[in-house]
């Protein structure tokens, strides 16, 4: 039920993996690229230290680039198993975490964002708020004790009601980190 009362909205719903996982790929995303130069220096560093091996005989220039090939397939498999052990860890906290898969409701109104379930009642004012995050499916609000608040779109009733939020968001928020899509229109 939408409810419009003075600068407020009311946002019913269940989190679910799909939602909390997009969020998460879109933070494993930037950290990757991180890890996988590290694991390059890391590889080429041991290399340069003791001696690049022979993996080509004849070419030194054959050699390198053998060997600067296998640095990359190197880290780019180690990047892959520190994702997927980052991944399974991830899902695992989601799947213990009862609050976390509880219905909820998300208040935002001139005070802040209240969330509300059976298990508990949380309110973030809004000079908690430190960046909020457009994402395809989801919001990201993230707070100044560095967690963060998952809005899935589809708590949504309608592209009005969208709009609002983002509004909301704008006018009470004093950060500068806001980062929404344009609007298709």
């Amino acid at each position: 039920m939408i409810q419009y009362a003075s600068e407020s909205i009311n946002l019913p719903g269940e989190i679910a993996f799909k939602d909390v996982r997009e969020i998460f790929f879109y933070q494993i995303a930037k950290i990757s690229c991180f890890y996988f130069l590290l694991f390059c220096t890391i590889f080429a560093a041991v290399n340069f230290i003791n001696g690049w091996p022979r993996i080509v005989y004849g070419s030194d220039a054959l050699n390198l680039f053998m060997n600067s090939m296998l640095i990359i397939v190197m880290s780019v498999l180690f990047t892959l198993l520190l994702l997927l052990l980052l991944y399974v860890k991830f899902s695992r906290a989601y799947k213990k975490n009862e609050r976390m898969k509880s219905k909820r409701t998300y208040t935002l109104n001139q005070e802040g964002i209240r969330i509300c379930s059976k298990k508990y009642d949380l309110i973030f004012n809004w000079d908690e708020i430190t960046a909020v995050f457009e994402y395809q499916n989801i919001f990201r609000v993230n707070t100044s004790s560095g967690q963060y608040i998952a809005i899935p779109k589809r708590f949504f009733h309608s592209e009005v009601e969208m709009n609002r939020f983002k509004k909301i968001i704008l006018k009470n928020t004093g950060t500068k980190k806001l980062k929404f899509k344009k609007d298709q229109h």
